[in-house]
């Protein structure tokens, strides 16, 4: 199967001017399980789900100036979940780009089977100029954890096992004005045809990479945000900052600042220690309820928190050359909550590795009463 998909991807070279020995084509992903057990108390009901995971990333080159990619994404979810909810599928399936490029092949009470295709887009080089036309990543972002300079593709830190994030349909122009300055311009359009525009500068300036941008979101939202990045001594920096602020006057949003700083160290000794702070001044208005209301809905700039003020702290280190362990948390001050998330990852050789994660969350939101929940991750990835 993988020789017939890239015979098929080399016939494309036919197309390019340049000589057939400038082609090639490409195939690599992997293939995962996981199985995911939820509860609020140890002693109590546990949720288990199951998770086989498989992607596929298809690359031509055709020539030295044009490249195409296809990366698919297949999910097979079987579990106590979809038997819970009956609606889940239709949330599985959701597609949030301007093509509806997401199936369920196959769903039933108890399984789901997807396939989504979550980039697509040529990419054509022209000097100085690079255009990437499709559903691709548009990352502005500069932090860790939260990226409000990410206009075009929010996402969510829990979402660990979709380390490829989601794909915007969109327009992008890169010029490369010297060896440290570019310019960019990218335009994108979502499930309800609605349209965001937005251009950024990024330059070096005393060591530091700085960028400036600004434009429209979805048609109903103007954007203007700085970031930047770069080393005191060993220690790296890194912040970003963005202004939203409503078309409409009648719009019952407010205009609202979103800024987070961060810093990271690597030890002598190989611990590494990243630290974050975040503040979102359109958390007020999130209508968040509980922690599935946030863990599980499509995140937007708007609601890269669900607190005003939020902290955050990792450190890993490697027990072995084939062993990493860490452990993060999150401090949610005005809900009196935390998030706490220990992990191991293990070589079990040079293409097979053993997860564990555990992510654990507590606060009171708008009852006073405390809510906990507990997710554990077991996974095993195969990748080609």
């Amino acid at each position: 199967m993988k020789k017939f998909i890239l015979t098929a991807l080399l016939v494309l070279c036919i197309s390019g001017p340049e000589a057939k020995s400038q082609c090639s084509a490409n195939l690599n992903g992997y293939l995962s399980y996981m199985n995911q057990s939820m509860f609020e108390d140890l002693h109590g009901n546990w949720v288990n789900d199951n998770l086989l995971h498989n992607r596929l990333n298809f690359k031509t080159h055709l020539g030295s100036r044009m490249n195409f990619t296809l990366e698919v994404r297949n999910r097979f979810m079987f579990g106590e979940t979809v038997k819970t909810f009956p609606d889940y599928a239709d949330t599985f399936e959701k597609d949030m780009g301007w093509a509806d490029l997401s199936w369920n092949l196959a769903s039933d009470s108890s399984y789901i089977l997807n396939s989504t295709i979550d980039r697509v887009y040529l990419d054509l080089t022209l000097g100085k100029l690079q255009m990437i036309i499709g559903r691709q990543r548009i990352n502005w972002g500069m932090n860790f954890v939260w990226n409000p300079n990410d206009i075009f593709n929010s996402y969510s830190f829990f979402d660990f096992d979709y380390v490829e994030r989601p794909g915007s349909d969109a327009v992008r122009l890169q010029y490369y004005m010297g060896s440290a300055t570019t310019l960019e311009l990218a335009g994108k359009v979502n499930h309800e045809e609605e349209y965001s525009l937005a251009g950024l500068i990024r330059f070096n300036l005393g060591g530091y990479d700085i960028q400036l941008l600004g434009g429209v979101l979805d048609e109903d939202e103007y954007v203007f945000g700085t970031g930047f990045s770069g080393y005191i001594g060993p220690v790296s920096l890194n912040g970003e900052l963005s202004y939203l602020d409503p078309v409409k006057d009648n719009d019952p949003r407010e205009a609202v600042f979103l800024g987070g700083l961060g810093m990271g160290y690597n030890t002598p000794f190989d611990l590494y220690i990243q630290l974050e702070y975040l503040y979102n001044q359109a958390a007020k208005t999130s209508g968040i309820s509980n922690f599935s209301d946030f863990y599980y809905r499509n995140i937007t700039l708007r609601d890269l928190s669900f607190a005003p003020h939020t902290f955050f702290a990792n450190v890993t280190y490697p027990v072995s050359p084939l062993m990493n362990a860490g452990i993060s948390a999150m401090m949610f001050p005005k809900f009196q909550g935390f998030f706490v998330g220990p992990s191991i990852d293990m070589s079990l050789r040079s293409d097979l590795d053993l997860s564990f994660l555990v992510q654990h969350f507590q606060g009171e939101f708008q009852t006073e009463a405390n809510q906990k929940a507990t997710l554990g991750f077991l996974r095993m990835k195969w990748s080609f």
